[in-house]
């Protein structure tokens, strides 16, 4: 039995499920298999230069908000 014919197979089984717990139980699975952040395009190093339009001179200071938790 090739690869294709396994994936057929399984295609057709999941296709006549109707419980709603193995269904959930596959999606799981499928999460787990997935890498994180799959893309179906490759990333380009620096092709989202153009997206950041400004950066305000105190970007890197402190926030006030914080105070308590900087000490």
């Amino acid at each position: 039995m090739n690869i294709d014919s396994v994936k057929v197979e399984l295609i057709d089984w999941i296709a006549q499920l109707n419980d709603k717990n193995s269904i959930n139980r596959i999606l799981t699975l499928k999460k787990k298999l997935t890498p994180s952040g799959h893309r179906s395009e490759k990333r380009i190093f620096g092709s989202g230069k153009h997206l950041i339009e400004f950066i305000a001179d105190d970007f890197d200071e402190p926030l006030d908000q914080f105070k308590d938790y900087t000490k």
